[in-house]
């Protein structure tokens, strides 16, 4: 017989925390940075509470796989098929056919379980491209659910062989899992973010509190100090790990430690940090968490989608107040009846309904997939201007050749990319400056120049700079200022993602002088336009709302805007720097130009097709080879 665990009213609070933490952040709450842990202190409560659960069912002989994925089922199932059709009806409404293509896919391979794999190949979870994918959160269901067609076959396994190995078994994988994240993270952060291997740790720590024979305090002091030490954990991993930080890994431990001292000190006593977690909002919090979770992103992305300039104070209050609302029909019409009423929903029909939601989920994704995001409903034009979506920006940058990228080393990068001739101009940065390679190999080559280039995805070319996202860049950066002393070029373009702190501008600052002092010149390259989203779908928008305007300065990102206006009163004063801004030389009046000849300049939100190379490169080159720094630099290289 099936072992049904007490209600535990702080393990309500403890979902509450954490689903709070969750939504706030990706609603924009800024004074909370690393609200997404959240989703690391639901990974260990799962793991606590279905493992205790299993393990006593297992210890009498009573557990059976049939009825434990039943209880899945009525768990997971129902309010993932209602929020998914849900979001799948207006995704056809809201969503481009390239943006409806991509969510299709992505549904097939979240009812599949298999979510966090399409994401890991797809999606960094920190990027602008997030906020376009309606079922991203739903990667964390497919950890959950991959971990839980594994973990009851290793109890059973140990309980029938080895009895006595299960917890070893246990701490084992846990600390393997750990290692492997760690090791992982610094050269594929996103297999660390995303995969069941490098995440089970964080489930098997919930799992390890369970174990049989785990001695719980019975003393309400000691267990209530367990409590604020675990809830200030989580609190000081929400407030100080950012989406810059190297995460998961080590680090990871900050919450899940402190989600697993709130559960042991919670266990065995009462006491009043745990009536605190208890009180009426955090069970309600914590009884619609499911829910919420699953509501909440499909709000965050179509209120993008159709309203870009919310106001974000408008965009915080109100999505949180209509996700609130929304889990809580969920949980209370979906949930409940479906967990609770075995009478209305007995066996057949809980597995029969859950195989005919899960064939309509797979039906729609397959039939959208098929007709690539039903283009049909837009005009012709639209449909014209949204291919560029699929542009081939790998020759733009010369990936393969002079850019590197997560997994590549400098080594990687081709001997044609470091020229041995004079004079040369190395290209040094991110994808932002090697996109200006097409349009200043040519050019550089009609003034006696050479063109360099050493340059790897989003890593500024700062001597201190590091990428969890990229770890490549480090290395790539060492290489280039090494290369750079050794071989001086008489011209060093730096450019990069956008330059927005006075830490980067310290660094930067130490490398132009160390350059400088090898008789380097120096040109700073200011951010390229960036946008809100991809130039493609910003023009197909306007197609399909018939908006004729031509100017850019509500769909430019902010960032854009801040670092130019840093970079330029900066260097207003250096002469050793030719600082170039791309929005005040290429843009008139800051509105950049989106087309020409109805060809989109940029094929995402800041990366060039070969037009807007073309459009902005020949400019770059001309304030370049026409300055007194190129001038200069072939004068001094002439025989």
């Amino acid at each position: 017989m099936h072992h049904h665990l007490r209600y535990r009213a702080h393990i309500d609070g403890l979902r509450a925390v954490a689903v709070l933490g969750v939504v706030l952040f990706h609603f924009g709450a800024n004074w909370l940075p690393g609200g997404f842990v959240g989703v690391d202190v639901f990974f260990v409560i799962s793991g606590f509470l279905i493992s205790k659960s299993i393990y006593a069912d297992t210890a009498d002989g009573s557990f059976s796989i049939f009825s434990f994925y039943e209880r899945r089922m009525r768990r997971i199932v129902p309010a993932f098929v209602a929020v998914s059709a849900v979001t799948s009806a207006i995704a056809l409404f809201v969503l481009l056919p390239n943006q409806l293509l991509s969510y299709a896919r992505s549904l097939i391979w979240s009812v599949l379980a298999f979510g966090n794999v399409y994401f890991y190949r797809r999606a960094d979870y920190f990027g602008s491209s997030a906020e376009e994918m309606p079922l991203l959160h739903y990667w964390s269901l497919g950890v959950e659910e991959q971990f839980y067609f594994l973990f009851p076959a290793l109890i059973l396994v140990c309980r029938r062989f080895w009895p006595k190995a299960l917890p070893w078994a246990v701490l084992a994988i846990l600390v393997a899992s750990l290692v492997a994240c760690e090791m992982v993270r610094q050269t594929n952060p996103a297999a660390a973010f995303y995969l069941l291997p490098f995440r089970a740790f964080e489930l098997l720590i919930g799992a390890a509190l369970a174990l049989p024979g785990m001695r719980f305090s019975g003393n309400r002091h000691i267990g209530g100090a367990a409590i604020l030490a675990g809830a200030g954990l989580i609190l000081y991993g929400m407030l100080t790990i950012t989406s810059a930080s190297p995460f998961p890994g080590r680090l990871a431990l900050i919450p899940c430690l402190g989600a697993a001292l709130v559960l042991w000190g919670g266990e065995r006593t009462e006491s009043l940090p745990a009536r605190l977690l208890g009180v009426a909002p955090m069970r309600f919090f914590g009884a619609i968490s499911y829910s919420l979770y699953l509501v909440h992103w499909p709000i965050v992305v179509f209120a993008r989608q159709l309203w870009p300039d919310m106001d974000a104070h408008l965009f915080l209050i109100g999505g949180v107040a209509l996700s609130t609302l929304l889990g809580w029909l969920s949980w209370r019409f979906v949930e409940q009846p479906v967990r609770l009423n075995r009478v209305a929903f007995p066996r057949r029909i809980v597995f029969g309904a859950t195989a005919a939601g899960i064939a309509v989920l797979l039906g729609f994704g397959t039939l959208t997939t098929s007709t690539r995001g039903f283009p049909g409903r837009m005009d012709p034009e639209i449909q014209r201007v949204l291919a560029y979506t699929n542009y081939a920006f790998k020759p733009v940058v010369r990936d393969g050749l002079c850019f590197v990228r997560q997994g590549q080393s400098p080594a990687d990068i081709k001997p044609e990319c470091l020229p041995t001739g004079s004079p040369r101009i190395v290209l040094w940065g991110s994808s932002h400056v090697a996109q200006f390679s097409g349009a200043l190999l040519p050019m550089a080559k009609e003034h006696g120049y050479a063109l360099g280039q050493i340059t790897g995805a989003a890593c500024l070319p700062l001597l201190d700079f590091t990428n969890p996202h990229s770890p490549v860049c480090d290395s790539l950066n060492k290489f280039a200022f090494e290369w750079l002393l050794t071989h001086k070029p008489e011209i060093v373009v730096l450019g990069g993602d956008a330059f927005v702190s006075p830490e980067h501008l310290a660094d930067l600052d130490r490398a132009i002088a160390r350059l400088n002092a090898a008789g380097i010149k120096v040109v700073v390259l200011g951010p390229v336009p960036k946008y809100k989203r991809p130039v493609p779908e910003i023009l197909a928008l306007r197609l399909h709302r018939q908006n004729a305007d031509t100017g850019t300065a509500d769909d430019m990102d902010e960032v854009t805007y801040r670092s130019d206006r840093l970079l330029t009163e900066h260097f207003a004063n250096n002469p050793s720097v030719l600082y170039v801004s791309i929005l005040q030389n290429m843009c008139p009046e800051m509105n950049c130009q989106l087309s020409i000849d109805g060809e989109p300049l940029e094929f995402d939100a800041t990366h060039f097709t070969s037009k807007g190379v073309a459009y902005y490169g020949t400019r770059l080159g001309n304030l370049i080879f026409g300055s007194q720094h190129a001038t200069t630099a072939a004068e001094t290289a002439a025989p």
